[in-house]
């Protein structure tokens, strides 16, 4: 085989090749898209308020740590 066919084949060998990876990736998106419509979407409780999440017990506990550190540091 002399250079020029060695070059025809590796570029119809790459064209191949890439030709295959774009295909595979449309057809991806086109399955993602078409799952993303049928699958409902997934309802997420609203988070509760940070008021309600605070237990009075930590606030002083972390109240202290706080005081305690500053004490120290000085």
């Amino acid at each position: 085989m002399n250079i020029e066919q060695l070059l025809m084949q590796s570029l119809q060998l790459l064209g191949l090749g890439m030709g295959a990876v774009f295909i595979i990736l449309i057809l991806m998106i086109l399955l993602i898209s078409i799952v993303s419509r049928l699958v409902p979407e997934e309802i997420r409780p609203s988070p509760a308020s940070p008021a309600t999440a605070v237990n009075a017990d930590h606030v002083a506990a972390i109240t202290a740590a706080v005081h305690q550190h500053r004490k120290n540091r000085k």
